[in-house]
């Protein structure tokens, strides 16, 4: 009697434990809202210059305020992962430029279109056909300057709306800050992860 309560006791802790006479079961998944090959996303951009981005795994799209008088309308960081960053503005053809046109100090420049983009800048641009329109590419020095001086070179793209929503605002400017990534990327960023309305 006892050896039939005791087998009773094992195959009870044995059921419990999961087991069913030796068959292989998968480990649970620790975490069940991901998986091995997570599927795009997208999120979507309102405002004066509607568009959406296409977000991979780790990817976040973090919209920040407009600034006064729609200068900039449109305000947005795309973080792209492993210390990527893509910021999308928009300015308003009424827009004024900066009295000091440097690009230095968490100014990256004013482009309300590619008219606005320095001569300089603009001869070695090239273009990238993108899902909103055309883009002038080109890449700019900017500087920051606290306790220490620091310059970066950064990858610019000012895409030329083919179907403004608002034609207060003809442009949609695409900047890797601090250089964060090289223009190659951005470029494949314009391509493949910008998306129309």
């Amino acid at each position: 009697m006892r050896r039939r309560f005791a087998a009773a006791a094992v195959v009870t802790v044995l059921a419990a434990a999961g087991c069913d006479g030796g068959a292989a079961r998968p480990s649970p998944n620790p975490n069940p809202n991901s998986s091995p090959n997570p599927e795009p996303s997208s999120a979507a951009v309102g405002g004066p210059v509607p568009f959406s981005v296409r977000l991979g795994a780790g990817q976040r799209l973090i919209p920040l305020s407009p600034g006064p008088q729609g200068c900039p309308g449109v305000d947005t960081r795309v973080h792209l992962g492993d210390g990527r960053l893509v910021r999308f503005t928009a300015y308003a053809t009424g827009c004024p430029l900066p009295d000091d046109p440097r690009r230095i100090n968490g100014r990256h420049g004013v482009y309300r279109s590619t008219a606005d983009i320095p001569a300089d800048l603009r001869a070695g641009a090239t273009s990238i056909q993108t899902p909103l329109g055309e883009a002038t590419a080109f890449t700019q020095d900017y500087s920051e300057y606290t306790n220490s001086a620091n310059h970066y070179t950064e990858p610019v793209a000012v895409i030329t709306l083919a179907r403004p929503a608002d034609p207060a605002y003809q442009t949609l400017t695409v900047i890797a800050e601090k250089g964060t990534l090289p223009m190659g990327e951005l470029a494949t960023v314009l391509r493949e992860q910008l998306l129309a309305p």
